[in-house]
């Protein structure tokens, strides 16, 4: 029986054909609440409370961690917006800087939104007294 100079490519072919039907990897992410709750925050304004996006935020990084999963970025800056909102500055700085450990890349923008953020809760805690 003579081998075709062609069965080594047809053999490539149908190998590569077939690592195409491979079963996806698990997702790196864990995503849980986060997207509808930001979805909400955007088509229903204050549809969601911050109380309860902390407590689904918090669920989904519990989970997160029971499967072996990193959190999405920007899960614990939008934590610490939502601490930020109820006045809990140690909480907010807390998940600000997860944030920041988690996406170096990111640090610019989360300096910045955790100043606005806690400098917001000043002036308003300036404006009760």
């Amino acid at each position: 029986m003579k081998i075709s100079t062609w069965t080594p490519f047809f053999l490539l072919i149908l190998a590569v054909l077939a690592s195409g039907c491979a079963t996806p990897s698990k997702e790196h992410y864990y995503w849980g609440n986060y997207q509808p709750l930001i979805l909400a925050m955007y088509v229903e304004p204050g549809s969601v409370d911050s109380f309860t996006q902390i407590e689904k935020l918090t669920e989904d990084l519990q989970q997160a961690e029971g499967n072996g999963q990193a959190p999405p970025p920007g899960l614990y800056a939008h934590l610490g917006m939502m601490y930020a909102i109820n006045g809990n500055q140690s909480l907010a700085e807390d998940a600000f800087q997860q944030e920041r450990d988690l996406f170096p890349e990111a640090a610019v923008f989360i300096d910045g939104m955790m100043a606005r953020a806690l400098s917001r809760n000043e002036a308003s805690d300036a404006n009760t007294q």
